[in-house]
Formats: structure tokens, sequence, C-alpha cells
């Protein structure tokens, strides 16, 4: 038996135990969406460190965490296609495997290995978690995609592993570019 085939014995006791009509798309949505912005690392799961509930938040998970072209059209498509305005939290995290991009040598024989380009991929390290999401939280704002139609508010914050404590780098950091939706 497969990791997975365990998770889809879970699935089955998840599906008896939860209301799914829940689940479905409501006929109205709320004015603004709760969205995280995590590291795909397996040590950083939102529902355990934040206590994220199935429906709660939308969750978008990739390695370090960063916002990149692609998180910022997965959250234009998530505001637009459910008609709401997005809470982004990014969050970063302490000991992120990430960091290993720093290293020339890693960087180059990873970039060597993937077609990927080197400075991409050094800016992508996440040495400290509270600079980089700062650097997130910034690049988010300034996309003209994120517009007031989409975004409500963003933040940074970083997660100690150390202690399981989430850190607040950047409070509400709201004004995205362009017009809010009236």
């Amino acid at each position: 038996m497969s990791d997975f085939d365990e998770f889809l014995q879970r699935n089955r006791v998840f599906a008896a135990n939860v209301d799914l009509a829940r689940l479905a798309m409501p006929e109205s949505m709320p004015e603004r969406l709760p969205l995280v912005l995590v590291c795909a690392d397996p040590r950083v799961e939102p529902a355990g460190f934040l206590g994220i509930g199935t429906g709660d938040a939308g969750v978008l998970r990739n390695t370090g965490g960063r916002v990149d072209g692609r998180v910022i059209e997965d959250i234009a498509f998530l505001a637009v296609r459910l008609g709401v305005r997005m809470d982004v939290a990014i969050v970063h995290h302490t000991q992120c495997g990430t960091g290993l991009l720093a290293d020339p040598a890693f960087r180059r024989s990873f970039a060597e290995r993937t077609g990927g380009d080197d400075a991409v991929l050094a800016e992508r390290a996440v040495t400290d978690p509270a600079v980089t999401v700062r650097r997130d939280v910034e690049k988010l704002l300034a996309d003209p995609l994120m517009t007031g139609e989409v975004l409500a508010s963003v933040s940074g914050h970083v997660l100690r592993l150390e202690t399981g404590l989430v850190e607040t780098v950047v409070g509400t950091a709201a004004e995205p570019v362009g017009p809010a939706r009236s």
C-alpha cells in the first residue's frame, strides 16, 4: 500500500463525516475571501498552524510560498471567478528548503538539471523570511492585475518552525494598484 492509499482511506472517513452540500459553491459569496499563500513544505500546513478548516479560506502553495506570475494569475482568477475581493496573507517560514537556492553551486546544478534561469532561481531563495515576505507583499501590490477589484488587502507573515508561532511582518497593507469595485 502506498502513502496515498492511506490518504484515500482517510478520505472515506472525511466524506462520511462532512456536510458535502456545504462544499458546493454558494449562491452568493461574501464580499471578501481570505487567501493564504504558503510554502509547499509538508511541515507548513495552514490547516494545522492557522486552524483553517474546509471552506474557510483559499490556499495557494508553491516552493517558498513566493509570489510569481502564476500565483498572481491564480489570485486574479479566483477573485474574478468567485466575484470577491481577496484578503491575501503571504506566509514564509524559517528553515525553508529554498534557502539552498542561495548556494551558487547548488543553484547552477539545479538550473542545469531543470533548464531554470540562474537569476530567477536565486531570487526564489528564502534565506531571511522576513525580508522575502516584505518583497513579495510589495511585488503583489505593484502588479497591474492586482487592482482593487481583486485585492482587498495583503499582509506578510513568518511562521517560526522553532516555536510554531506566526509573526506578522507586514500588517494589512491594502491599497492595491487600480480602482476598487463599487
